[in-house]
């Protein structure tokens, strides 16, 4: 039995894995600011945030955002994942710092218009345009969640786990039996059992019902935003019982630019590879049959 389920969490991984790398080749992304603000007009909870982009926008922007202790979150932008573990070529270590309003503006001078390297942008790194200020959340319960097309379903694919914070692939390998992959029918839809069946592996502790209701409107910007990868992790519930997209990846098929416009105008070409950039419309990619816009 423990064999099956270490079985059926690889390939979720591995699913996973292929939806990544497939994302990074020929599927937009969008910063994780634009994330949060799409997320919450889909209903979705994210923690709030501000994005700035010149450095004299930040202590006032942090002022906004600062917790009763005087602290918020300062995240590097680039598509990449690893930032909290990277580092600055300037040799600031970690793209993403809990920090006091009173030395904000210090370390955002060595974060923005520098470039930092993790282990997802190679040696050359990536610049940073953008730094996101936000608030610091207090989590009580980490989960995992994502939703992808799948190429063996041949349509989505829901995959939750009821730990988070950390790569599907370590969680696959840690928490075999924790992971549950729920296949949605494209042409009927998430069901009010399936939002159920997500809720109760996940494990949520607070109101399932609005629980229920978060995963939905995840899977319906998911389909209405012609999104290839929906990827929260953590999702997270907080101190007040809300559940929230703490952290999110997104990727969008770029065979919907033609319906998406408003959402591939978001598109960040210093983020990308010159050439994969000049090769965008080379490439094809199977989309989500749909009629809605995502804005």
């Amino acid at each position: 039995m423990l064999g099956a389920l270490r079985r059926s969490a690889k390939e979720a991984s591995k699913t996973l894995g292929r939806a990544s790398q497939l994302q990074q080749q020929r599927f937009l992304n969008i910063h994780e600011y634009q994330g949060a603000e799409l997320m919450g007009k889909h209903g979705i909870n994210a923690p709030p945030g501000m994005p700035i982009q010149k450095i004299e926008d930040l202590l006032p922007a942090a002022k906004k955002m600062a917790d009763s202790d005087g602290e918020v979150v300062l995240k590097s932008q680039i598509l990449a994942g690893g930032r909290g573990l990277g580092k600055f070529k300037n040799g600031l270590q970690g793209g993403v710092h809990i920090v006091n309003v009173d030395k904000v503006q210090e370390l955002g001078e060595q974060m923005l218009n520098q470039v930092l390297v993790t282990k997802q942008t190679g040696p050359g790194g990536k610049p940073v345009n953008t730094l996101y200020v936000a608030a610091k959340m207090q989590l009580t319960n980490e989960m995992y969640f994502a939703i992808l097309l799948d190429r063996s379903t041949a349509g989505p694919m829901m995959i939750g786990c009821s730990e988070g914070g950390t790569s599907i692939e370590d969680l696959a390998e840690k928490y075999p039996e924790k992971i549950i992959k729920i296949p949605v029918d494209i042409r009927e839809g998430i069901t009010d059992a399936q939002a159920n069946e997500m809720v109760e592996g996940l494990q949520v502790t607070t109101d399932k019902k609005a629980a229920a209701e978060q995963i939905k409107n995840m899977y319906e910007m998911f389909t209405s935003c012609d999104c290839t990868m929906v990827e929260v992790n953590p999702l997270a519930e907080t101190k007040d019982g809300k559940l929230i997209a703490a952290d999110a990846k997104l990727a969008f098929d770029d065979n919907a630019a033609f319906r998406q416009k408003e959402l591939f105008s978001l598109r960040d070409t210093t983020q990308e590879d010159p050439r994969s950039v000049t090769a965008a419309c080379s490439h094809t990619a199977a989309c989500i049959p749909s009629v809605q816009t995502c804005c």
